[in-house]
């Protein structure tokens, strides 16, 4: 019987690019899914919350319910967390996957658009986290996933909310890590590099000077998803999904690096779906 059958497990940014693959892929693997993201209509959010997309179809009993919750809010979190104790059914597995971004010099965004990123990416994780640990300790076991980013591994300029973000998961997920692995709860943090999700068309500020990277440099979202999900049935604390994160992960290890924001050919800022504001 595969690790994933039957599980019941949350995702977090459920309509975005990894958390579409994610959908497919658990799907595929007989998982049960409780499924969430922002409520449709917030235009800060990469997906929302709306019709169940088309991978789940004829596999619709296996979607326990659909959750839409700004979790960049305390309440969202908790909202969250009481609809799905409404189910009446345990827990197996958390995927922390939701997240947004906002591109620009950290001057030139707006401290409220800096202060959501951080709340979202990071402070909803420690929310739910407070929510969800306390049933699965009573029962000994769980997996936490993590969505980090190579941008949590090396500090990135013009993403500034957005690396410090995910460097605060980092810690976070390993910290946490070394309490409750006693109570038989595995973890996993992941680190994809430059993928071809939605976040790669996040809003822009000021006119920042980037450079370009191939196409090809970019991971695929279903590339991260299946490695993420076969380094966790490891039981792998840390999963490098790919060549440039593994080189990014190694570099670090010598010498704290600095990297500047790219933008992907064929996949950027300036491919007519971007906002630039002054």
């Amino acid at each position: 019987m595969g690790y994933y059958r039957n599980k019941n497990i949350l995702i977090t940014g459920a309509f975005g690019g990894f958390g579409l693959c994610f959908i497919s892929e658990l799907l595929d693997k007989g998982a049960n899914l409780i499924l969430s993201d922002m409520p449709k209509g917030d235009s800060s959010a990469p997906g929302c919350a709306g019709n169940l997309p088309g991978i789940c179809s004829g596999r619709e009993n296996q979607i326990l319910s659909v959750i839409p919750a700004d979790l960049s809010t305390a309440e969202g979190c908790r909202t969250l967390y009481d609809e799905y104790r409404k189910l009446g059914i345990s827990l197996d597995m958390i995927i922390h996957n939701a997240g947004i971004a906002f591109g620009g010099e950290y001057v030139d965004i707006p401290p409220d658009l800096n202060e959501k990123v951080v709340a979202l990416n990071l402070v909803s994780v420690m929310r739910l986290n407070t929510l969800f640990l306390p049933d699965l300790i009573s029962r000994k076991s769980g997996h936490l996933i993590y969505v980090s980013s190579v941008a949590g591994i090396v500090a990135t300029p013009l993403g500034v909310s957005y690396s410090t973000s995910k460097f605060g998961v980092r810690a976070f997920a390993m910290a946490l890590h070394g309490e409750i692995r006693k109570h038989g709860i595995r973890t996993t943090i992941v680190y994809p590099f430059f993928s071809k999700t939605p976040i790669l068309k996040s809003r822009v500020f000021g006119n920042p000077k980037v450079s370009f990277l191939p196409g090809f440099c970019a991971s695929s979202p279903g590339h991260v998803v299946s490695c993420t999900l076969s380094g966790a049935e490891k039981s792998k604390l840390h999963i490098r999904p790919g060549f440039f994160s593994k080189v990014m992960w190694l570099a670090v290890r010598f010498y704290p690096v600095i990297s500047p924001q790219r933008e992907i050919l064929g996949y950027s800022w300036k491919d007519g779906m971007q906002t630039r504001e002054k």
